[in-house]
């Protein structure tokens, strides 16, 4: 009878996971085609253009990500995208607030970071330097440090600190691959506008993807 019993448990406890994982993969299949349809609307104008029925929708879905799949990778998305559509419309403090959600509830994971160079840029915008500096503390994954550096240089930039700058630049230099050429192009050509004497200017508040 005692063997009957771990029998069925093991099986009943089998049977539960099984049906746990398919919940749990028909979810993410439904949160990809509610994400995919918000892509679809940002993708009918510039995000500064939409119509208001358009935004609405685009808003209306990414909250019922957010309410229904909160524990998938696409409400996540959509807290990325609507960042992006408050920096559009100038809304910095909502598209502030969007990035450092996802940045708390994706700690450690590939999204993190990407809101956390987001949210840096979106500082160095609004001239709030040592907040986007900070930002970039800490580990980074190797694949983004060269990116990482180069952020800092440009923040250091524009905060009129030269020599960060160069540092910064040559560090993101070092840490490039040989392939990364456009990539090294472009250091090279921010390091050189940052040696003693140049008069050049640098346009470091160009947005990114990373």
């Amino acid at each position: 009878m005692q063997l009957v019993l771990l029998v069925v448990l093991a099986v009943g406890g089998w049977y539960a996971w099984q049906q746990w994982q398919v919940n749990k993969k028909a979810k993410a299949e439904m949160g990809s085609l509610i994400y995919i349809e918000m892509m679809d609307i940002a993708s009918l104008a510039p995000l500064s253009s939409l119509l208001d029925e358009q935004r609405e929708a685009m808003v209306e879905k990414s909250q019922v990500l957010k309410n229904d799949y909160a524990n998938t990778q696409y409400a996540h998305y959509a807290g990325l995208l609507l960042a992006k559509l408050a920096v559009a419309e100038k809304r910095f403090d909502d598209a502030a607030r969007e990035l450092q959600t996802v940045l708390e509830n994706t700690e450690g994971e590939e999204l993190s970071y990407i809101a956390r160079m987001r949210l840096a840029r979106l500082e160095m915008g609004r001239k709030n330097y040592p907040q986007a500096l900070e930002l970039l503390e800490g580990d980074m994954p190797a694949a983004i440090l060269a990116s990482v550096a180069e952020l800092r240089g440009d923040i250091h930039w524009l905060a009129g600190d030269q020599s960060a700058s160069r540092a910064a630049y040559q560090s993101a230099l070092d840490a490039l691959s040989e392939a990364d050429q456009r990539q090294k192009a472009l250091l090279e050509l921010k390091l050189n506008q940052v040696l003693p004497g140049s008069a050049n200017v640098i346009d470091a508040t160009s947005e990114k993807d990373t």
